[in-house]
């Protein structure tokens, strides 16, 4: 295949000369017409009189650029929602996405193994929940299933905004939960004004991680230009007490595991790097920018009992070593334009093509290969209808094209088509404040044939191409008062099923599980209700969120019982005799759901000498979700609260966080000798975590950080309640992570 080489030039100094970015050519040659259209559009910017780069009118025009590049963040709305950026993300970034955001209120981290995390908000995610770099889908395969991870460096983001409640109405029926907008600046919003080169340099000692993380932002004249590389390795995890649960293994399998280990969870090492390359050309009415990027990540699934592989006869092996092995390139466009009229300030412009793969292997062979090569894009008009009124009017595409390849491909291929129209306003009543949202989608789903193994037999299955139209609507109020505010946000959001959840037929080799979908499913609905108070009472601060949801035609995974798959034809079991040959069997279900809870929080700043920025805080959050017939949607977090204590002296800075995590006996379903009983469920626990930074600078040279994050300093053991592998892993155990920070 032919390869385009993105060199860095040697004529920029501030650049690596020799940095190589390698795409296939096809994916990078439908940029360059916009590079050069963009000269057109732009031609004052390949000016090189400096003094007209360094005039006063000129800072002026780039102050407001960078002031109104903000319309990129879905969450300058009225939607409850929390932000991490500086310090605080620099302590908290960790190997995936959803253990950086652990800590974060109505958050948890559906994890699958050590090197899978993804954020539950909520109670919802995968399909439910969309993760964004830049305003657009990662693209990866992390929604289809808890193994899966994502494509996302924490280290790079500069800002990483969670949205609790559904996003459909900006970011469509995959964000009906909630969302995670993350913010890298790969792509330049406003020019620099001076070169800018940050190393980040870490290890953990539970497992011996070594991450680095550098980036570069530069500019020549009217261009900026961004780059970074980032890796991370990482060896088996250290745990207290033994890897699999017996009790619950056997309560699952009627026999125990032949497969333990203690004080470490075997085949958890990984190794991720990637890079990117990203430019910006600004003129005086706005700028247009791309960037190319790639991303690979090679980790191992906990052990468990094996199972063999699509038509197998005889002994199945003792123990799995489940790898996935996954890759994806992707190419950024970006771009606004900034208007003089009062009716329209601005027009902006997203596009996104990623091609993404990953390797399901068994033992160092390939059994899956998932593909996922998507086009997104968005186009938004920013408007002010009155003095009061103002909005933003957009048009939005998803076109995709999954496959499934393999003894194990359980999904077809299917190629999936999504547009979107959405408004959204806000009416400035001061103090009230109010926002209306509507989206109207339309989301086609055409799926291949696909060969189905039972054991010696096959068969090819043909699925029903499915054609729906979603739409949600969202209504905000906000009232301000001297000592805080309420406001009070009604949702109806809906989705179309997604691809698994409608054509799921087959063995997964990671999860373990003989996955069955349902061709009948129809449009899950969710309406509800979120009521947020802040509060200030003299040096006291509250925040306290209500939220109800009630959803019609909900989507699960339901636990069905075993399937023993080392016979002449596979078939449903009651009992296992070998856990070797069985997986448990998973259909996807729907009926009406109904779910609650609360986050709050109550921090008291005080004085106390010798030290600054003393603050004690409580924090508490919940959520319960119930099926229609009475049963619990699994999965789910029981309920934590805990106490924060942060303060600094000198140049160092730290905090102490106690986390008490109740027991979750409030599980799923399965069948167990011709009743419907509880899964089992997980222990309470206690974690202490401690985080110390200390700045460092050298006057003329650089400036930074050194810090330390103690992460489980009693070595608890931690079952999560959000994994399908809690029985097979707990988490990890006490770890300190030593790290440092170097701006130049």
């Amino acid at each position: 295949m032919l390869h385009y080489s993105c060199q860095v030039p040697e004529t920029s100094p501030s650049l690596e000369p020799g940095l190589d970015v390698r795409f296939p050519f096809k994916f990078t040659r439908r940029a360059l017409p916009l590079a050069l259209a963009a000269s057109a559009i732009f031609p004052e910017a390949y000016s090189a009189e400096t003094e007209r780069s360094s005039s006063p009118g000129s800072s002026i025009v780039l102050d407001a650029i960078e002031v109104q590049a903000a319309p990129d963040s879905p969450t300058n709305s009225l939607d409850p929602s929390s932000t991490l950026s500086g310090k605080e993300l620099m302590l908290k970034s960790a190997a995936t996405l959803g253990a950086t955001l652990q800590n974060e209120l109505g958050v948890a981290n559906a994890t699958f193994g050590p090197n899978v995390g993804l954020p539950l908000i909520r109670g919802q995610h995968g399909p439910r929940t969309r993760v964004m770099v830049n305003g657009l889908g990662t693209h990866d395969a992390s929604a289809m299933s808890p193994d899966h991870g994502t494509t996302v460096e924490s280290l790079l983001a500069k800002e990483i905004k969670v949205l609790r409640g559904p996003a459909t109405i900006r970011n469509g029926g995959g964000a009906i939960g909630g969302a995670v907008e993350i913010t890298d600046g790969r792509i330049p919003e406003h020019l620099p004004t001076k070169t800018k080169v940050t190393t980040q340099l870490r290890f953990n000692t539970n497992h011996d991680e070594r991450i680095m993380a550098t980036e570069l932002l530069t500019k020549a004249g009217q261009v900026a230009f961004h780059a970074d590389v980032h890796g991370r390795e990482s060896n088996n995890i250290h745990i207290p007490g033994m890897a699999i649960d017996q009790d619950a293994f056997t309560q699952l399998f009627y026999v125990p595991s032949p497969n333990n280990t203690h004080g470490y969870t075997g085949n958890t090492n990984a190794h991720s790097d990637g890079g990117s390359m990203g430019i910006s050309l600004f003129g005086e009415m706005g700028y247009v920018g791309m960037s190319i990027s790639r991303y690979s990540n090679n980790y191992g699934i906990p052990l468990g009992p094996a199972h063999c592989h699509g038509p197998c006869t005889g002994n199945a092996a003792e123990a799995d070593n489940v790898r996935i092995d996954l890759h994806q390139e992707r190419l950024d466009l970006k771009g606004e334009l900034f208007l003089p009229w009062e009716w329209l300030e601005s027009i902006s412009f997203r596009i996104g093509k990623s091609r993404y793969h990953h390797d399901e292997l068994s033992n160092g062979i390939q059994q899956t290969r998932f593909q996922n090569d998507v086009t997104e894009s968005r186009l938004e008009f920013t408007h002010a209808l009155h003095a009061r009124v103002s909005g933003t009017l957009g048009l939005h595409g998803i076109d995709r094209e999954f496959s499934a390849l393999g003894i194990e491909a359980f999904v077809p291929s299917t190629s999936i088509d999504t547009k979107g129209v959405y408004l959204i306003e806000t009416i400035d009543l001061n103090p009230w404040q109010v926002e209306l949202g509507l989206r109207k989608e339309q989301v086609k789903l055409d799926p291949s044939p696909q060969t189905v193994y039972f054991g010696p037999i096959s068969h090819t299955e043909v699925f029903p191409a499915r054609k729906l139209a979603p739409e949600s609507y969202t209504l905000a109020v906000k009232r301000m008062h001297s000592t805080g505010s309420i406001t009070v946000n009604r949702w109806i959001a809906k989705r179309a099923p997604d691809v698994q959840e409608l054509y799921a037929l087959g063995p997964h080799l990671a999860t373990r599980t003989y996955d069955f979908g349902n061709q009948d499913l129809d449009i899950e609905t969710l309406n509800g209700w979120d009521i947020r108070f802040q509060q200030r009472l003299g040096k006291l601060e509250g925040n306290l969120n209500l939220f109800k949801y009630s959803a019609k035609n909900y989507i699960y995974q339901q636990n069905e019982g075993l399937y023993e798959t080392d016979a002449a034809i596979p078939h449903p079991v009651m009992r296992c005799a070998n856990p070797a040959t069985c997986l448990i069997t998973t259909r996807h279900s729907q009926q009406d759901a109904r779910f609650h809870g609360y986050e709050a929080e109550m921090g008291l700043p005080l004085h106390i000498p010798g030290l600054r920025k003393f603050r004690a805080s409580v924090f508490a959050d919940q959520v319960r979700g119930m099926l229609d017939d009475d049963t619990h949607v699994p999965r789910l977090t029981p309920a934590r609260h805990g106490l924060l204590i942060q303060a600094g002296m000198g140049k160092w800075d730290g905090e102490i966080r106690l986390t008490h995590m109740r027991a979750q006996k409030r599980t799923g379903t399965m069948p167990m000798n011709d009743e419907i009983v509880l899964e089992p469920g997980t222990d309470s626990y206690h974690k202490v975590d401690i985080a110390l930074r200390r700045s460092i600078e050298v006057p003329n040279w650089f400036t930074g950080d050194l810090f330390i994050n103690m992460r489980n300093i009693t070595n608890a053991e931690i079952r999560n309640s959000t994994s399908f592998l809690r029985y097979y892993t707990p988490e990890l155990g006490h770890n300190i992570e030593i790290g440092m920070r170097i701006d130049l």
